[in-house]
């Protein structure tokens, strides 16, 4: 059975991730989320999506 290389980076990554999203939404919780919280928290993310997309292809 053929295994990713890159498991280990992808978990860490996604729980990087998760960490991020759930203090971010905490920091900047009110009724327009999308507006106080800034174009910063969806760069971040971004970025960490792209990681770990890079990282799960490079893998195979």
């Amino acid at each position: 059975m053929y295994r990713n290389k890159n498991k280990g980076i992808v978990l860490i990554l996604c729980s990087i991730l998760f960490i991020f999203l759930i203090v971010s939404a905490f920091r900047n919780i009110s009724i327009y989320v999308v507006y106080s919280s800034g174009f910063g928290t969806f760069i971040i993310s971004g970025l960490l999506i792209l990681a770990i997309i890079f990282a799960y292809v490079k893998g195979k």
